[in-house]
C-alpha cells in the first residue's frame, strides 16, 4: 500500500529527484559565486537568504524528463535514436542543455524585468552577449557545467541516493528544507515586486 502513495515520475520517485535538485541548487549557488569572484572579486548572497538557488533544483527533473541518459537520450520516455548512437546522443545532449540554459536565462531575466522593472544580472560587458540576460560565454559555461553533471554525475549519483538514502529520510528533507527553499524564493520574488530591487543580504569583497 505504501508504494502507491509514492509520487513516481517516469519510473523514479519524485522525492529523490527533488533531493538531487536541492544538492544541485547548492552547487549552483557556489558556481555563481565562483564566477562572480573570478570576474569581480566579490561573493554575495545571490538574492537568497539560504545558499540555494531554486531554479537549479529543476535540473535533475529536466534531465530525467527530457534527456534521461546522455549515451541514449529519451524525451518523456521515448528514445530519440532507434539504434544507440553514443556520439550523436552526447552531441544532442550538449546542444539541448546549452539551448535550455540560453532560453532559460533569456526568459527569466526578461520576465522579471517586465514584472518588476528590476535587472537581475547583466552580461552586456561580456563578448558575444545577445542581450543583458543571455550570451555565448555564460551559455557555454553553465551549459557545459550542466552537461558534465549530466554525463558523469547524474545517473550514478541518482542511483546512489536511491540506494543509500531511505525514502522516508528523503521525504523528510524535501518536505522541510525543500519547502524552506521555495519560501525563500517566494520571499525574494515578493521583495523584487514590492521594492523594485533584488535583495542582496550580504557581500564579501576580496
Amino acid at each position: 500500500m505504501q508504494d502507491k502513495k509514492k509520487l513516481v515520475v517516469c519510473g523514479i520517485e519524485f522525492v529523490y529527484l527533488y533531493l538531487f535538485g536541492i544538492i544541485v541548487a547548492f552547487i549552483g549557488w557556489v558556481a555563481e559565486n565562483f564566477a562572480k569572484l573570478v570576474t569581480t572579486g566579490i561573493i554575495d548572497s545571490r538574492f537568497h537568504l539560504l545558499p540555494f538557488i531554486s531554479p537549479y533544483a529543476l535540473i535533475p527533473l529536466a534531465f530525467h524528463l527530457l534527456l534521461k541518459d546522455p549515451d541514449d537520450i529519451e524525451v518523456f520516455g521515448k528514445k530519440i535514436f532507434k539504434e544507440k548512437n553514443k556520439l550523436m546522443s552526447n552531441i544532442v545532449s550538449f546542444i539541448a542543455i546549452c539551448a535550455l540554459v540560453f532560453l532559460g536565462e533569456l526568459v527569466v531575466g526578461n520576465l522579471w524585468e517586465i514584472i518588476s522593472g528590476v535587472e537581475l544580472w547583466n552580461y552586456s560587458n561580456m563578448p558575444c552577449s545577445v542581450t543583458q540576460y543571455a550570451g555565448l560565454i555564460p551559455t557555454l559555461g553553465y551549459g557545459g557545467g550542466a552537461y558534465l553533471i549530466f554525463k558523469f554525475i547524474y545517473v550514478p549519483f541518482l542511483k546512489f541516493i536511491r540506494e543509500k538514502v531511505n525514502f522516508n529520510v528523503a521525504k523528510l528533507i524535501t518536505s522541510t528544507l525543500g519547502v524552506i527553499i521555495v519560501l525563500d524564493t517566494l520571499f525574494m520574488m515578493f521583495q523584487i515586486i514590492e521594492f523594485n530591487v533584488a535583495p542582496v543580504y550580504w557581500t564579501i569583497k576580496f
